[in-house]
């Protein structure tokens, strides 16, 4: 029974001295140099991160997002599909 406290109260002090936050920060982007293997940055999430860009028919708000390079986006509308 008192190895079972000893690790619960070891467990509780170590979740303490690293905050979940700094874990999600690792990784978390900020641009599109950030992310690796011709991934993207994802400005509009949150946390920002790091996804491989869309194919083609999936909805995007910029060229970078889409796999072909060209997010289509109609006049007046902020997000279009990926050509």
């Amino acid at each position: 029974m008192s190895k079972n406290l000893l690790f619960s109260l070891v467990a509780i002090a170590s979740m303490s001295m690293f905050p979940y936050a700094s874990f999600a920060a690792a990784d978390e982007c900020q641009s599109d140099a950030d992310c690796k293997d011709g991934k993207i940055c994802v400005l509009v999430a949150n946390p920002k991160v790091c996804k491989a860009p869309q194919p083609a028919g999936s909805t995007c708000k910029r060229d970078a997002g889409c796999a072909s390079k060209h997010c289509d986006i109609p006049a007046g509308k902020d997000a279009g599909l990926c050509k």
